[in-house]
């Protein structure tokens, strides 16, 4: 079991596992930690789309085939209210109705101008200096910002954003880790101030929306109903956290493993590069091929059986998404990045009732902005001899630094016609 990604060579590392596990052990139990693991395509795309046996809701104890673990639609993280991420239906049909709407394709086709100015206003800040740190100074900077301007919360407060997000997700628990996180209060403590300061900055920006709404996703969410009953408060927070959180972390490991791609294969670049519109292609091999989520968790309801093997009820399940997406019964010569891979059914986004509610928007920041640095930033590819600095963890596929290197030009502003 490998506990913690540092480096690339960990990344190739773990993917050789995932092979040597779809290929002998595909439903394992780690002995350690009592959890349990699904490897092959199939099997995760049960365990992710089963919400009846498989429930998204967090368990109140980690632990192994004794526990009396208890999944209710009452069960919410602590500081955040109920999350969406983390309850089943019946109630988490109502809540994702709400905001669902607002990440449809047509919704979003409107954002599309808004995102290529920011992404083009990003660019122009570093065409002079032939480099960048592509996390701080582009893949964090625009889906944070639009993802702002959709909440209505004051873009200057976007560093504080970045904040949250790297005390959250910087470094990711291990699974000897988790079980003590949850049974030792003191541990969480990093993660309690940090939900609490979410908590208090949102419900200030409530309070002034409830005097005063606006024409934002927080004013909306405010007045909208679930069977005629307004939504509490504590949940709204919650909304806006997911909101703001999902809306710029996943996109932001999206675009730099898009970069990482693109700069390790070439060839794939200059065909980008020659025929834009292959872009939305490529984004969906970049999603496969360097899945930005590795895995998902969910907890058994009751006994399940999977390739033969049971996994007792109240059992803690994770799915391997980055696994799934390199099986070889699924997708031909998966080792291969190939922006022209069609059919290309990956799991990235999961899938059933908890498919990512952003995903279109990832999709079309992503199909945005990279033909935009691909055109405007010639010979773009990641700097040889600086070190990347990936976030650590076996939760986020992503980097916390990533320098890139391409041909220096003036900016478009300063380009006389």
């Amino acid at each position: 079991m490998i506990d913690k990604i540092s480096t690339l060579q960990d990344v190739q590392d773990l993917y050789a596992w995932f092979q040597t596990m779809r290929d002998t052990q595909p439903v394992w139990r780690d002995e350690r930690s009592g959890f349990w693991h699904i490897f092959r395509f199939s099997d995760v795309n049960t365990v992710i789309s089963d919400y009846h046996t498989f429930s998204s809701a967090r368990p109140r104890v980690a632990g192994a085939e004794s526990a009396t673990t208890t999944s209710t639609q009452e069960n919410s993280t602590p500081g955040f209210g109920k999350m969406l991420t983390q309850i089943d239906p019946p109630l988490h049909r109502h809540y994702r109705n709400l905001v669902s709407p607002s990440f449809t394709p047509r919704a979003l086709s409107s954002l599309a101008e808004r995102i290529a100015a920011i992404a083009q206003e990003l660019v122009d800040k570093v065409r002079a200096r032939g480099h960048m740190d592509f996390v701080t100074d582009f893949a964090y900077p625009l889906p944070a910002t639009v993802i702002a301007e959709m909440l209505g919360v004051p873009l200057s407060d976007r560093p504080i954003f970045k904040q949250w997000a790297d005390g959250l997700f910087a470094t990711q628990l291990s699974d000897a880790d988790i079980e003590r996180f949850i049974n030792q209060p003191a541990m969480a403590q990093q993660f309690t101030r940090i939900a609490e300061e979410m908590h208090d900055y949102f419900k200030t920006l409530l309070e002034e929306r409830h005097h005063q709404p606006r024409k934002d996703m927080m004013s909306e969410l405010l007045a909208a109903e679930i069977e005629g009953e307004r939504l509490h408060l504590e949940d709204v927070i919650s909304f806006c956290i997911l909101l703001l959180l999902a809306g710029h972390v996943t996109t932001t490991n999206l675009l730099s493993q898009a970069i990482r791609c693109f700069s390790e294969h070439p060839a794939a670049q200059d065909q980008l590069r020659a025929q834009p519109g292959l872009m939305p292609g490529a984004v969906e091999e970049v999603l496969r091929y360097a899945s930005p989520v590795w895995r998902l968790l969910r907890t058994t309801k009751s006994a399940v059986t999977l390739n033969d093997i049971t996994i007792p009820a109240g059992s803690w399940v994770f799915s391997w998404l980055a696994s799934a997406n390199r099986d070889e019964r699924q997708f031909s010569e998966p080792e291969q990045f190939t922006i022209t891979r069609t059919p290309n059914h990956h799991l990235s986004f999961g899938h059933g009732i908890h498919f990512c509610l952003g995903a279109p928007l990832a999709r079309l920041e992503a199909c945005t902005a990279l033909p935009i640095l691909i055109e405007q930033l010639p010979d773009l590819r990641v700097a040889p001899d600086q070190p990347s600095e990936l976030l650590e963890g076996i939760s986020l596929f992503g980097f916390q630094h990533l320098p890139i290197t391409f041909t220096a030009a003036l900016p478009t502003t300063d380009i006389k016609e």
